[in-house]
């Protein structure tokens, strides 16, 4: 994620600063052409048992991240950023379409690019916590402690989504 810094130097292939690792550039060194023509030769790809794994665990993590969007107390940005890492090196087709997936796609791209969240997509997540929490509390059988500790968890996660980074 590039937040508050200046634009980053290219990585060469003889560079041996440990800063520059290929590991980081799936989140630190994204820049917006590299989301658009990926390269990928230049982040390696894992075969055998380690891209199983790896594919099982960007299947996990996406289905978390869809389930993030309708449910308020899973964060859906930090489930799809662990996916794209996944896919990233195990299938850069799947990454290149999920980084142009219509509705998850902008929210990684976002975040990866800009480090931050739109205005209205913040707005967009308050509103759906706030109306399915109230559904929720006024149509289920619940018991008060239940209740109340559902309603602690839609503020914690609606804090969360304030103090995000905001996009303009």
């Amino acid at each position: 994620m590039i937040r508050d810094s200046q634009p980053q130097k290219k990585l060469s292939k003889d560079s041996s600063s440990p800063r520059m690792t290929l590991d980081r550039i799936a989140f630190d060194e994204i820049h917006p052409a590299f989301l658009d023509t990926l390269d990928e030769v230049s982040v390696p790809t894992v075969t055998g048992i380690k891209k199983a794994a790896y594919l099982f665990f960007a299947l996990v993590f996406f289905v978390l991240g869809v389930l993030g969007v309708a449910l308020p107390v899973l964060p859906t940005t930090p489930f799809l950023l662990l996916t794209s890492f996944f896919l990233i090196r195990t299938s850069p087709r799947l990454n290149r379409a999920l980084l142009r997936s219509p509705i998850l796609g902008q929210v990684l791209k976002d975040w990866q690019q800009d480090g931050g969240i739109r205005m209205n997509v913040k707005i967009q997540a308050i509103s759906i916590v706030v109306i399915i929490i109230t559904a929720t509390l006024i149509l289920s059988p619940l018991s008060m402690p239940l209740k109340t500790t559902l309603v602690v968890l839609a503020c914690i996660g609606i804090l969360v989504v304030i103090r995000l980074p905001s996009l303009s």
